[in-house]
């Protein structure tokens, strides 16, 4: 039995489909099991075999992302994880996808290493809302109950070995969690996260 966070890729541009596959696949937990150019195929391929992840393309033939993540949020809530690519950043859009439940919503000039955090932090139900739509500054009630004792004892100057011992979690969970933080408050280090944390209340 494989521990690997199970991905499906749907893009109508086979080459895009191409580079992120290998991408993924050389990364450890990550294992694509198929990459689909036609949803139709997709859809009926998830029936079959329901992945942990989808990664969709906004523009598809016979349909487009935001009716496919709907679809597929209806079917399988949230024991299926969305993430949308697209290559417009419209602020509209971004609502709109996250009204439907996605769990993450990235330019398709995105990283990779942008794209395999979000795939990553989807598994622990975290929802990554970009910078541009992020309230100013973070807000306090954009933290998970596991990231608030995270950054409880960040603030404590614990390591991460000793934060996933008291937590009883993987170090690389701690990791995913502290990636999180930063983005929600708009952050770049552990000081950033523990000074606006202090800021926003959410230590004392």
């Amino acid at each position: 039995m494989t521990d690997n966070i199970r991905v499906y890729l749907l893009d109508d541009h086979p080459l895009v489909l191409e580079g992120l596959k290998n991408r993924l696949d050389a990364e450890p937990g990550i294992e694509v099991l198929h990459t689909f150019t036609d949803p139709r195929e997709f859809i009926v391929q998830t029936e079959l075999v329901c992945p942990d992840v989808v990664v969709l393309d906004i523009s598809l033939p016979h349909t487009d992302g935001f009716q496919l993540a709907q679809q597929l949020k209806e079917r399988y809530g949230n024991s299926l994880k969305i993430i949308l690519l697209s290559g417009y950043t419209y602020e509209e859009f971004y609502h709109k996808a996250y009204k439907i439940g996605v769990h993450a919503y990235l330019s398709k000039q995105a990283s990779y290493t942008k794209i395999i955090n979000a795939i990553k932090q989807s598994m622990l139900g975290h929802i990554l809302v970009p910078e541009n739509i992020r309230a100013s500054g973070g807000s306090p009630d954009a933290l998970t109950p596991a990231e608030r004792e995270v950054l409880q004892l960040l603030a404590k100057e614990k390591t991460n070995k000793e934060i996933s011992l008291e937590l009883a979690i993987s170090q690389r969970t701690v990791e995913y969690h502290l990636a999180s933080i930063n983005q929600k408050l708009g952050v770049k280090t552990r000081i950033g996260a523990i000074v606006k944390g202090f800021e926003l209340g959410l230590l004392y």
